[in-house]
This record gives structure tokens, sequence and C-alpha cells, in this order.
């Protein structure tokens, strides 16, 4: 067994090693053990555990961020990657830098294609602490625009994709978009692109002729903004159950240290059902300590962005403005959410359908209007319990982003609770797959009976705990069951160790 002052750092959890991270000690015991052959060099900074090319090509595709980051630092991710997503389901990936272009290097799971283009502009998006950007959607609009080939997107494509910012964020962001794109024309070389980009916002926005326009998409631009009918008339549903249905009224006392444990739990709770999983004590020290895991920075960021909110004014107590604001003030949440996570385009609603197993949500195009109908409906639900239940299946079946969906959801559910001086709701681990249960129940049979009702008992187990002293909390949390993940074998418990019905 090696001392241990002739270990190396253990990898992240992505299982590479970046010789960029370490010391130039640590570095030349990674090429000590490539000669050894206890380790692969999978490209010059770039190493990984000796394993099967079949098992070699998943790690580098996960962590094509970083691996590009060692290629080609300073470059930006751009053309049809940037509005695709990232690598294709091949796994090339474009890359623009502005002086180490034209080549490609080939990897297990990953072909890197530079060309040549400008570094980071105004509007790009940093991708962490890789040393590489992701181009803005001002860039990356321009950049597709041009002759065919395997660089760009169709028209169509870019035409869809216009159509969807309009239709998702309404006429200013479409004006913004193409005034950005202006202000960056130059830097890229790109009059032409600039022109028929003005073109084709110009016809989506009615100033020229309609025969401009060639899509589906784009032609019903012209009859007017599309709202989601099937979901529409869910909502009154819910809506019309929500006003004759008794749901309890369980007012907060929280404040000072208490408050900021609720909040703790809250987030960590929302964060791990989605599947960003800490042990409670390891996000403990994340939230309380701000110690961010060194080998999971964005999921730590995840924990922290939905604390900021759960305690934050006015996120914590004011839900969006009902209406054609109400996007908007989910933009605005989203984007502080989600803010270091610059893959998961915080504060831009989704541009493509999105799914939850045979579950299809809102198109994107009719996101804006199915949202502004759907806030101003929750206006005629009773304020508090009732309101607070509409919110959280609002969000959640609209499902208006790519990422952050179900926890964004449960937080403008609790500020609709703190704006009404009542107790904050958890959804528990071991709670979840029951309550999603409930929610499919709505969403497939039109039945919110069983929704409602989950909520409920939500907010009377939630309200039983002192939430004064951190660790207590946490002993008691475990004593109930609420951390554990399988319903077959574990009952949820209330504090006094009764089960809960």
């Amino acid at each position: 067994m090696p001392s241990p002052s002739s270990r190396l750092p253990a990898p992240a959890a992505d299982e590479l090693f970046f010789a960029s991270a370490m010391s130039r000690t640590e570095a030349r015991k990674l090429q000590r053990r490539v000669q050894a052959g206890t380790l692969h060099r999978v490209v010059k900074g770039v190493y990984s555990p000796v394993v099967p090319d079949d098992e070699l090509a998943p790690l580098v595709r996960r962590n094509w961020q970083k691996v590009l980051g060692v290629l080609v630092p300073g470059g930006v991710v751009s053309h049809i990657s940037a509005m695709k997503g990232g690598p294709s389901p091949t796994g090339e990936v474009v890359v623009s830098h502005p002086t180490a272009f034209n080549k490609k290097v080939v990897l297990p799971g990953l072909t890197v294609r530079v060309v040549r283009g400008p570094g980071p502009l105004p509007g790009d998006l940093p991708m962490g602490n890789s040393g590489i950007h992701y181009a803005g959607r001002a860039r990356f609009l321009l950049e597709n625009f041009g002759r065919k080939g395997d660089l760009r997107v169709s028209r169509s494509e870019l035409e869809e994709f216009l159509v969807y910012v309009l239709n998702a964020s309404g006429e200013k962001a479409l004006n913004e978009l193409r005034d950005n794109a202006a202000a960056l024309a130059p830097a890229l070389a790109a009059g032409r692109a600039l022109e028929a980009l003005r073109s084709l916002v110009g016809a989506l926005l009615g100033t020229h002729s309609k025969g401009e326009l060639k899509t589906r998409a784009g032609q019903a631009v012209a009859g007017g903004a599309p709202v989601d009918a099937e979901r529409m008339a869910r909502f009154e549903t819910l809506a019309a159950h929500l006003r004759t249905e008794p749901v309890p009224r369980i007012e907060s006392s929280l404040a000072g240290q208490a408050r900021h444990n609720f909040a703790f739990v809250e987030s960590y709770f929302s964060n791990y059902v989605e599947g960003t999983k800490f042990d409670i004590e390891q996000a403990r020290d994340i939230v309380i300590k701000k110690v961010i895991a060194p080998n999971r920075p964005k999921d730590s960021h995840d924990i922290l962005g939905v604390f900021r909110l759960a305690i934050t004014p006015p996120f914590r107590d004011s839900p969006p403005v009902a209406g054609s604001e109400f996007l908007e003030g989910l933009e605005t949440w989203h984007a502080e959410m989600l803010k270091m996570r610059p893959e998961a385009n915080p504060g831009k609603p989704k541009l493509q359908v999105n799914y939850a197993g045979t579950t299809r949500f809102v198109e994107p195009g009719y996101v804006r209007g199915t949202l502004a109908e759907g806030s101003r409906l929750a206006l005629s639900v009773p304020e508090g319990l009732a309101r607070a239940t509409y919110y959280a299946f609002l969000v959640s079946e609209v499902h208006p982003f790519d990422d952050g969906n179900g926890r964004l959801s449960r937080l403008v559910m609790n500020a609709e609770l703190s704006r009404t001086g009542l107790a904050r709701i958890i959804v528990p681990t071991l709670y979840h797959p029951q309550y999603v249960d409930c929610a499919r129940a709505l969403t497939r049979g039109n039945d919110p009976a069983g929704f409602v009702r989950s909520l409920a008992k939500m907010a009377r187990w939630s309200s039983q705990f002192d939430y004064s002293d951190l660790d207590p909390l946490i002993a008691v949390l475990r004593r109930t069951n609420a951390l554990e993940e399988s319903p077959s074998q574990f009952r949820l418990l209330n504090t006094d160790g009764t089960s809960e019905t």
C-alpha cells in the first residue's frame, strides 16, 4: 500500500484525472502511473483508470466540458453544437477559437472540431471553471445563418427556434435578441447573417410579408398567442375542486435560526428528490458552513440556490405576478436558482418539449400563453394552502424550463404560504413517489383529490418539527424515516412515532 504522501488526490465522481488541477509533483505522479500501466492517458493532460474502450467512451463523453477546457482553453462551444445543447448523438462538438482552429481531435466518445471564431463575447456563458464558454443565443443564431453544412442547423430549425422564443418570452425578448445580434455581428463578421436574422424576426413580428414564414410553428404565430386548451381545462378542474375542498390552515411562527434551518431542510429534500443527492450532514456543511463539495461544485450550488430563494424576499414570500408577467417572474427565479449551471439555460424558457416518463409537458410555443391564463385562474382560488397547491401543479404541469421545474414549483407554492403567514411545506424523500403518483393521477385522469390531500398531509407533517436546533432536527427526521427512499420498506412517521395516514 503506498504511503499517504505518495497518494494522488481522489478523482472526481466522473473518474477522470486532470493534470491542470494538480501541482507539478502530482502531475508527474500521473505520468509515472501511465508508464507503470496503472493509468491511461486519454489525451495530454487528461487521464483515466485503465478500462475497456466501451467504458472509457462514456467517461470522456460525460466530462466533455472539462476535456474541452484542456484541449481548447479559451474556446467557445458554438454553431450547431451551441444550438443543439452540446455534443451531437455521435459525440461531435464544434468549438470556436481565434487562433487554434482548423483541427479535429478524436477521442473515445468525443470528437472535437475546432473552427475559426472569436473567443468569449458579451452574452456567452462560462461553463463552470472548465475554461471554456458556451455561445449565447444571439451569437449562435448568427453562426447558424449561412451556407448549409454540418456546422449549421437548417433554416426551418432557426425559424422554429425564434418562434419558440417569441411564444415563450414575448416580443420584447425577440427584439432584444435581434438587438444583441446586431451588437455582435461585427466581431463575428456576420453582416449577411444579421440581415437574414432581421428579416426572419421581422416576419415573425408582422413587419414583413407573412410569406417569409415557412414552418407550421411560424405560421401559427400569425393566428395569435397559443394556449394549451387541454391543460387549461385541467387547471380549471383543480381550481374548482380547491374552491370547495377544506384544507388545513397552519400558521407559521418561525423566525431567526429556526427559519434558516427550515429553509435548509426544504432545499435539501427539494434537491434530493430531483437527483442532487448528498448526505444530509454534507448538505448542512454546504449551506450552513458554505463548504462547497470540491468534486461537486454545481450540485453544491443547486442546494444553495434553492436555499437562497427559500429564505430571501421577494422569492420567499411573493409569488410571481399573475398574467402576462408570470413567466417573466419565473424566469427571474430560475435564473437565480440555477445561475451556476449555464448548460441549464438559467432564466430561459425551454425550446424543446420535455417529458417525465410518458407524460409530455406543454409545447414550448404554448408556455407563455398557458402560464399567463393559468396564473390568472389562480386568483379565483382561495388564498393560502389552496392557492399554493394550485401553483405547485401549474408550474409542474407546464414545465417551462429545461431543468429545475420541480424545485421551482415547490418554491412558488411555498411563497404563497409565506405570503399568507402559513407554514411552508417540505416533501421528504420517502413521500416523494406518492406525491408524484398523485400529480400523475391529476395529469392523466383529471382527478385532483389525491394531489390536494397529499400536500395537505405534508403541510401537517412539516409543521410538527422543532426547527430551532439543526442537529437534533436531523436526528428526528431520521427517526421519521423521511430520509429513506423505499416506500415499500418504510413508512413515513410522525415525530411521536405514529404512522402518517
